[in-house]
């Protein structure tokens, strides 16, 4: 039995019926929960996921209430929530600046280092080519 952990990209098109890869992402999450394996979700894509519900432009913006009720339904009552301590961001700065890791890539880095630190087996995704980027052999990457 492995852990998966879905991106922000996923918790999103999980949660919204109207989005493009809404079938993907819920038909996959699914299918993993089915097959009993682990939901952990990191805890930047949480936020992350929270902020762009948030304000996404309307017709499809949810308000902070209707939003932390999805959440808790699609995903915290299934899943276990993976951060990082407070010693290790230092190091993962550095590491991100070693790497040349800028902007909007940082986020997706905080997030597959929180998965490394839960030791999940797999990071779900529609955006691969940030998190192929990091080399993370020790995490298989899976774009939906």
């Amino acid at each position: 039995m492995g852990s998966f952990l879905p991106d922000t990209s996923v918790m999103v098109a999980t949660v919204c019926t109207w989005h493009e890869h809404h079938e993907r992402a819920i038909t996959e999450m699914e299918r993993r929960l089915t097959e009993r394996e682990s939901l952990v979700i990191a805890t930047p894509a949480l936020i992350e996921a929270y902020a762009v519900l948030t304000r996404l432009p309307p017709p499809h913006r949810l308000s902070p209430r209707d939003t932390i009720a999805l959440i808790e339904t699609s995903f915290l009552t299934e899943g276990t929530l993976a951060g990082l301590d407070n010693k290790a961001f230092r190091p993962l700065l550095r590491e991100a600046a070693d790497h040349d890791i800028a902007g909007g890539r940082t986020y997706d880095w905080v997030i597959a280092a929180c998965a490394r630190a839960a030791r999940v087996n797999t990071l779900l995704t529609f955006n691969s080519r940030d998190f192929l980027s990091f080399h993370l052999d020790d995490l298989e990457v899976r774009t939906l």
